[in-house]
């Protein structure tokens, strides 16, 4: 990546799943910041404003699908990737859908690939 590095929120409740998240994708040159509820979400994109979203489908207080449509009604309009231990039947809003256990590479493709559309286009 050239530049700045581009910025992820994960959300996620289970720890570890947060833990293995960030030290990958930290490691393929993002700047990472965790959290663990969808209201810290909420919370964090304003001050932090990242270039796409992590967000776990099922998460105490808000799901993954509540916190999309919240960040959506702020006007938040960053790529939104769903993080999902099931099969997902509609991902409808979604940039894209990310299965447990994960697939290292496709995780890599799909946040690169989210990143990318996150660029603002030259003139």
């Amino acid at each position: 990546m050239s530049g700045s590095p581009r910025r992820l929120l994960i959300a996620d409740d289970e720890p570890h799943v947060r833990e293995l998240l960030r030290d990958f994708l930290a490691g393929q040159g993002y700047e990472v910041v965790t959290v663990a509820t969808g209201r810290q979400v909420l919370d964090t994109v304003p001050t932090f404003q990242p270039d796409v979203i992590l967000v776990d489908m099922i998460m105490p207080g808000m799901s993954g699908t509540d916190v999309l449509d919240a960040v959506r009604q702020r006007g938040v309009t960053v790529p939104v990737i769903l993080i999902s231990g099931n099969r997902v039947p509609t991902c409808e809003g979604f940039f894209g859908v990310l299965t447990k256990p994960f697939d290292l590479r496709r995780l890599a493709d799909l946040v690169a690939a989210a990143a990318g559309s996150a660029r603002p286009q030259p003139p």
